[in-house]
């Protein structure tokens, strides 16, 4: 089958592209821009034209990333093109030995239950939509042991998957604009994809009835016993067995995704002993507090772009740093009007915080400016700053810090790993 998906640099539909391309498929692609991805999909083997969405080759389905513009999907509908969205491929082609949804930690459940199924024998491909801190170094990873799948919760569409192993890390209410800004609404959909899985994976105060929960009062239970700015310890119980595990990655956030991806392995036929093993040499993912840079002072990146995520990130590394100045990139528009406020609240745990322009995403440009969350910081008796994302790497030069943070879901990175290469 020929099949072209368009937007093809997204994370999301980059390694739908190449696990098509690994079950035989002939692919092509489109992006209005080149991006880090770009390079891994061609040498792949995949056929990429970038500057402008355009058909190539007369594909039996066109796939396209919400990113698209409604009126570009039109005009391929009116040519006579077979247009189909991202989740409904995924759920015409692709059933999960394990899908993983969330509000956050999603992308890291993923990424740990791949590993700890690799790490226990199993050869699972992986859909991720982040890219791993290793040899992969890529969204996508070939297997034939069942597929380890990362579901997007902001695709109502959702749904629709029906994975052997469904897991839920956390829900809140993000991305109610897809959900008619209904939480109920969102709620159902995130219950009828769990109800469509063999076996599930809840939070404990999730109110769902579950293979395993997750958490206190839960059938799998943890609890901390170092913390450390790149080591975690915990101790985790399921039944009468009891395990250590320790995670050589920032955040202490992730001891809720580790455990969470225990209990998938748990699930698959492992033991606990032998999951939490796994995860020993667990190289994290890029974009999850990434550390670009280490010394005197110290550069990480984080893809954080909610007010949760924001407040995780700085209160995993405020304890090991006197000074810490933020730089953050808020992430559409709706999301920044709505959680103005909370994000002043996040962004207070950092010492100084430089704010820039709104990355829109896909949504239109409207008159919110991102300089209103400066003055909700400077009120909390913070330095906050507005600066241009292109003036951002000159402003920073003239600061200090021991460590500098860099969070969003767009172009910040770039910023990121610019501003760590002037202190190399």
């Amino acid at each position: 089958m020929k099949i072209q998906f368009v937007g093809i640099g997204g994370m999301g539909l980059s390694a739908l592209a190449m696990w098509s391309k690994y079950n035989g498929h002939d692919v092509t692609g489109c992006d209005l821009s080149d991006g880090p991805m770009i390079k891994i999909i061609r040498d792949y083997g995949i056929d990429v034209k970038i500057g402008k969405n355009e058909i190539i080759d007369h594909p039996d389905i066109v796939v396209v990333s919400s990113a698209v513009p409604k009126a570009t999907v039109d005009d391929f509908k009116r040519s006579g093109f077979n247009v189909t969205e991202r989740m409904d491929f995924v759920i015409s082609k692709i059933t999960p030995f394990m899908g993983v949804t969330g509000t956050d930690g999603k992308s890291s459940t993923t990424f740990m239950s791949q590993w700890i199924a690799m790490k226990n024998g199993l050869d699972t491909a992986m859909i991720c939509g982040a890219m791993p801190i290793d040899s992969l170094g890529s969204t996508f990873r070939p297997g034939k042991d069942g597929l380890v799948f990362e579901v997007d919760e902001s695709d109502p569409k959702m749904e629709g998957v029906k994975s052997e192993i469904g897991i839920l890390t956390n829900l809140r209410y993000d991305h109610l604009d897809r959900y008619q800004n209904d939480p109920k609404l969102q709620f159902e959909k995130v219950v009828n994809f769990l109800n469509k899985a063999k076996y599930t994976i809840v939070p404990s105060d999730f109110d769902f009835n579950a293979s395993l929960k997750i958490g206190k009062g839960g059938d799998i239970e943890y609890w901390p016993v170092e913390y450390g700015f790149k080591k975690q310890i915990f101790k985790v119980k399921y039944g009468s067995s009891e395990a250590t595990v320790v995670l050589n990655i920032v955040g202490v956030h992730q001891i809720a995704n580790a455990t969470t991806a225990i209990a998938g392995g748990i699930l698959a036929g492992f033991s606990l002993r032998r999951c939490a093993e796994a995860l020993v040499n667990y190289p994290g993912l890029k974009r999850r507090l990434e550390v670009l840079h280490a010394g005197e002072i110290t550069v990480v990146d984080d893809y954080a772009h909610t007010p949760d995520e924001v407040r995780a990130a700085l209160m995993s590394v405020r304890p090991y740093f006197k000074r810490i100045i933020a730089v953050f990139e808020p992430h559409r528009y709706t999301r920044f009007s709505k959680f103005e406020r909370s994000f002043a609240d996040a962004l207070s745990f950092a010492d100084e915080i430089y704010v820039t322009e709104i990355f829109g995403a896909f949504e239109e440009e409207n008159n919110v400016g991102s300089e209103i969350l400066v003055d909700d910081i400077k009120s909390k008796s913070k330095v906050g700053k507005f600066v241009k994302l292109d003036e951002i790497v000159e402003a920073l030069k003239k600061t200090w810090a021991d460590l500098y943070i860099f969070m969003g879901a767009g172009n910040i990175t770039y910023k990121a790993h610019e501003f760590a290469g002037e202190l190399e």
